[in-house]
């Protein structure tokens, strides 16, 4: 492809050091540049780190300046949790696809307030401080984090969530149960489900079939714990803060049935806004909940109370006794759209001679008498004999028989022809039948009414065997020949099925009918009819069903009727593409519960009435959960999902940047050059079982120790052992765990360092503390390592040549104890009090994912493969690599190799910079003259507690208010992460500022970014002035608190005394000659020369000798391969 086709853009995968560094080189040059890393923040492993050898620099000091330079530039755009998925065409053409996977939380919006992180009620380990504290589901990957936003941490759907037919997220208000916040509990119920205290008395639960809690004793009682948050908030009130209701919008929607999908689209819709018209053929309202289930299972005072609140919403009107036949005439009434929730209140008979008898009821006319005979005035009890016979195996039919008891019945069989096992009612309701004296006569099959004088008298039956599975997967039953029976009764109650009354509608309707079922026909998902603007839910759909299926529909039918009046797609990505099901693995469930992560108390049970109370009369059968065991069992929960999906996120942020309902997508986009930095994935030491990690309490890895180091870690600084939180006294390093081993054959490169810098910092953080190094030998390097390990054993670190081959735990003391040989022979075995294992470099995750995606190559060890003399050259044209992911490196060689890979990519693209980038803008300079009084802002930081625990910050910002010209002084954490930096904008704008100082760290790595900072506030960026009080006062003084307090202010009054007398500067346009000359004709000179003069540019190459080449020219061999003399004859001919 020529050169002029090529794309003036580039990406970076990988987020670390060597990537920013790769992106900003690039982006500097004047190409877009797309930084796409997986994880939530750019930053890499070097964030987490406290000190950076040989020098001890802060690592966070060096590398935020970078990320928000990065963040900030306007030719790169980031791409975070987003991962490579392909690329096609050749260099200078690239079509790179990305998977960019959902944060659920709008980059746009959030304004990193920290209001969600308040309500979050999971707590999930922290995986940025290594999983040594917790953090909420909703979270900022770190304080310094850019982007500097928050996301939302998914496993995937909860079991329970997923078989829930209304989709409630049962996770979450059980995690809010178990942490006493019954309120907001109650609210995740109602999200979803306006009935809690109906359906948590009546559900047949699926979602506890479901429950990964089963996998390990017995499921969480879901159900009752709905139930329990329902009663307790209804009885100690709350009920109102529960659902707000949205101001009238001015559309109007007719809803036709009043049963719990009728009356649950009512719910949504009026809190929504809408102005609803239920239309009820009954002279009550609730169908279903009110007619056919009995009062001792649901008491008329609960299901009223959840009725009343629906009915008395803003905008709702019900209409009783108003059985509507002409739906065109709806419309015509100026209804936008309708919802068709009929039920399904047409009972269906037996089909056998006799069934016209006195004395023969059906299931459901039944239990509507029985309800409204109860409820309303001069409605009859229907008339029953002594000995009842019910028909049916659903829960009509139990519901029927103990109702018959009830009435006075004094034998009550239910008869059923399948086995027990087929049967659909809920096995609770079944065992609550017995107990109570309803006796089952199973494989039975009624065939025909025996009557006297035209009164019941008696039923013949038939004995069944089942066969083989028919179209409903139960085992079909067969008549056995000669097996006829009579059973003596004098009521017989078919229970067997009911059907919508769709028959009664207008012929003119125009909606699609299923002939077979006489159901309304709707697309699955969004409930839509063959008719614009007619939806149909609940029963009069799916048939007879349970009532959470009809709640459900309710729900489903609202939220598409919402959509087609504003006109928008009726499903969302997130419900066309659905987050998959979680499935914890038994090993995964007993890993929990080694770990103490989970509840092991069994199951609570549900309390219930004396089966001799029950058939008294009709009063409540099963108690409520007490709050004492509704705690307990809330407990019981796995939290499968991680976000337990309650969605108070959501209400609490109020610029609306939460978004549960967001999608993975994919994106294509044109490149010229890819450069690949995924960094690196740090050994799992539990694969080497012998050294105790994840055994032993106080066997910690490296980055584990680094974490303890940080002032921003879990113990802010303090280095404790796990097991009892006291300091240690002795501390061990185990060299090479995961390098130079059987199943490594190369070395990490950074072993050896880091674990003398953190020796040296662990005897800086805790005087006199003894420091041990197990090493095979030392392998120090690089710039100034062999002195840094010279000056580590003048501190006292103590290193010993031999490498440990297990370590073993004393029982009562949790120490380590180590053996291993001295210099001069002899077996020594010493306790420490923490063994710090230094963990090599392995290939990152996904690595062979990445590779294929990016159609390179991978060594034998899993680093990207290349070629001899071309570091930073993949097996593809176009693609390059730096940092670990080419070989284990530390990270100065990772920046000099991320501005090799950025040179080389620029010699493909660099003669179309500028094409797709644009300059920065920023907005118009406020004029300050020489008149203008001094107003001064300072910002004094406490840079977690690497400042803050040395020196009084709040004594510093007090001094610094009092100061001449100073009008706003405050503290802040970070002052060099994102959100300290619009927080001095917004103070400067605020305040009127026009002069800024910041008291932090160095101004030679951070000055870059404030004075951009206020630039972007409208201040000339040489405005600006700073303090170092790190450097200056918390690090020379780090024993003598005091005096750097005191050193501190000095150095904030010199800054201010020295803001009152700056004055704005500006640059001028100049014109460069970019022409490059390059001085030396070597490898590294003719490599130089070579990238440039492809980028573009004239070169002058000057060499003082007769040749080019330099040393090259006298090594013939290379312990890498290839050969030298070829290459450098190649490069001098192309140059």
């Amino acid at each position: 492809m020529s050169r002029t086709r090529s794309i003036g853009a580039a990406m970076v995968v990988g987020g670390g050091i060597a990537g920013v560094q790769a992106a900003l080189d690039m982006a500097s040059s004047g190409v877009k540049v797309y930084l796409v890393e997986r994880s939530l923040a750019i930053g890499g492993k070097m964030a987490q780190l406290d000190k950076t050898f040989p020098t001890n620099d802060c690592a966070m000091c060096i590398i935020s300046p970078k990320l928000v330079d990065a963040g900030r530039h306007p030719n790169i755009e980031l791409l975070t949790n987003t991962d490579l998925i392909g690329l096609e065409g050749e260099a200078g053409h690239f079509k790179a696809t990305v998977l960019r996977r959902p944060r659920y939380v709008d980059l746009e919006k959030c304004t990193a307030c920290d209001d969600c992180v308040a309500v979050c009620p999971v707590l999930l380990p922290n995986e940025f401080n290594e999983c040594l504290d917790t953090r909420t589901a909703i979270h900022r990957p770190y304080p310094q984090a850019v982007p500097n936003k928050y996301a939302v941490t998914k496993r995937g759907t909860s079991p329970c969530k997923a078989t829930c037919p209304a989709e409630t997220s049962a996770q979450g208000y059980v995690n809010l149960i178990d942490a006493g916040r019954y309120a907001e509990a109650l609210k995740v119920v109602m999200e979803y489900n306006p009935f809690p205290a109906t359906v948590g008395r009546v559900c047949h639960h699926p979602c506890e079939g479901e429950c990964s809690r089963g996998k390990l004793d017995s499921p969480v009682a879901i159900c009752a714990l709905k139930r329990f948050v329902a009663d307790w908030v209804y009885e100690h009130g709350g009920l109102q803060e529960v659902m707000p209701v949205a101001p009238p919008n001015g559309h109007r929607v007719a809803v036709v049935g009043a049963g719990p999908a009728g009356l649950t689209a009512a719910h949504f819709l009026a809190h929504w806004g809408y102005q609803v018209s239920i239309f009820e053929a009954l002279p009550v309202a609730g169908g279903m909940m009110s007619v056919g289930i009995p009062a001792y299972r649901l008491p008329r005072n609960v299901l009223h109370r959840e009725i009343d609140a629906i009915v008395n919403l803003p905008g709702v009107e019900l209409h009783l006794e108003h059985p509507i036949k002409n739906v065109n005439g709806l419309l015509d009434q100026g209804y936008e759209a309708l919802v068709l929730a009929i039920g399904a209140h047409a009972p269906q008979k037996l089909g056998i001679p006799g069934e016209d008898a006195d004395g023969v009821f059906q299931g459901v006319p039944f239990l509507r008498e029985v309800s409204l005979a109860r409820s309303l005035p001069g409605r009859k009890l229907p008339g029953i004999g002594r000995r009842v016979l019910v028909v049916g195996g659903g829960n009509t039919a139990v519901d029927t028989a103990r109702t018959a008891l009830r009435l006075g019945a004094e034998e009550v069989s239910l008869l059923y022809r399948r086995s027990r096992a087929e049967m659909p009612a809920s096995a609770e309701e079944v065992e609550q039948a017995e107990h109570e004296g309803v006796r089952l006569q199973l494989l039975t099959q009624p065939i025909e009414v025996i009557s006297d004088n035209g009164q019941i008298s008696g039923l013949k039956c038939a004995r069944m065997r089942l066969g083989e599975p028919d179209a409903s997967g139960r085992r079909r039953p067969i008549a056995i020949e000669g097996s006829e029976f009579l059973i003596e009764c004098d009521t017989m109650v078919a229970a067997v099925a009911q059907a919508p009354e769709i028959s009664f509608l207008d012929p003119d309707h125009g909606l699609e009918i299923d002939a077979r079922s006489e159901t309304f026909i709707v697309d699955s998902k969004t409930l839509a009819t063959n008719r614009p603007g007619f939806f149909a839910a609940g029963d009069a759909v799916r048939g007879p069903a349970a009532l959470i299926e009809a709640v459900a529909h309710g729900r489903r039918a609202a939220l598409s009727v919402d959509r087609y009046i504003r006109g928008e797609p009726l499903l969302t990505p997130r419900e066309e593409v659905p987050l998959p099901t979680v499935d914890l693995s038994a090993a995964e469930i007993r890993d929990m519960v080694e770990r103490g992560e989970v509840s092991v108390l069994p199951r609570t049970k549900v309390a219930t009435l004396p089966p001799a109370v029950r058939r008294q009369d009709f009063r409540e059968v099963a108690q409520s959960l007490t709050e004492e065991q509704a705690r307990a069992e809330a407990e019981r929960c796995l939290r499968c999902g991680l976000c337990s999906e309650c969605h108070l996120c959501v209400d609490a942020c109020k610029p609306g940047a939460v978004d549960h309902y967001l999608a993975p997508t994919t994106e294509t986009l044109e490149i010229g050059a890819l450069v690949l930095s995924p960094g690196y994935a740090l050994y799992d030491p539990e694969r080497s079982p012998e050294l105790g990690y994840g055994r032993f309490a106080n066997v910690v890895t490296a980055m584990e120790f680094e974490r303890m180091l940080s002032a921003s870690g879990p113990s802010r600084g303090h280095i404790t052992r796990p097991s009892d939180g006291e300091e240690p006294r002795r501390i061990a390093f185990l060299q090479c765990v995961g390098s130079r081993d059987q199943e490594h054959d190369y070395c990490s490169s950074v072993c050896c360092m880091y674990a003398t810098k953190e020796a040296m910092l662990a005897k800086e953080h805790i005087p006199g503390v003894e420091v041990h190094i197990f090493q095979m030998d030392m392998r120090a390097f690089g710039k100034n390592f062999d002195a840094y390990y010279r000056r580590a054993q003048e501190l006292g670190v103590v290193y010993h040549n031999c490498r440990l081959s297990v370590a073993r735990e004393d029982p009562q003391t949790k120490q380590i104890n180590l053996r291993y040989e001295t210099h001069d022979g002899a077996l020594v075995e010493e306790p420490f009090d923490l063994l710090v294992l230094s963990v090599g470099m392995e290939p990152p995750a996904a690595v062979t994912e990445l590779a294929e995606a990016a159609g390179i190559a991978l060594n034998e060890e899993g680093f990207a493969l290349r070629q001899p003399f071309h570091p930073v050259e993949t097996s593809r044209d176009g693609v390059y690599v730096c940092g670990a992911f080419a070989e284990p490196k530390d990270i100065p060689d990772s920046v000099v190799e991320a501005g090799g890979a950025a040179a080389s990519a620029l010699g493909v693209i660099g003669e179309a910079r500028g094409t797709l980038v644009e300059p920065p803008v920023y907005p118009p300079e406020v004029e300050i003259s020489a008149e203008d009084e001094p107003r001064i802002g300072c910002f004094v930081c406490s840079c977690g507690s690497n400042i803050a625990g040395v020196i009084d910050v709040a004594q510093v910002t007090e001094y610094a208010a009092q100061l001449p010209n100073v009008v706003h002084a405050e503290n802040t954490t970070y002052t060099c992460a994102a959100d300290s930096l619009k927080l001095i904008q917004e103070r400067i704008e605020e305040h009127g500022l026009n002069r800024v100082i910041v008291a932090s760290c160095t101004p030679r790595t951070h000055e870059p970014i404030f004075r951009d900072t206020i630039r972007g506030a409208g201040l000339n960026p040489y405005l600006f002035e700073m303090a170092n009080i790190r450097d200056q006062g918390s690090w020379v003084h780090s024993q003598e608190p005091d005096k750097a307090t005191s050193k501190a202010k000095d150095l904030l009054r010199m800054a201010v005394a020295r803001s009152r007398l700056l004055f704005p500067l500006h640059t001028e346009p100049q014109v460069f000659n970019h022409d490059a000359l390059v001085v030396g004709g070597g490898v590294a000179g003719m490599t130089c020369a070579l990238n440039l003069a492809e980028q573009g540019y004239h070169v002058c190459l000057v060499e003082r000798e007769a040749e080019l080449g330099g040393r090259m020219r006298r090594i013939y061999h290379n312990a890498l391969g290839g050969d030298p003399q070829a290459f450098l004859a190649d490069l001098v001919d192309r140059v």
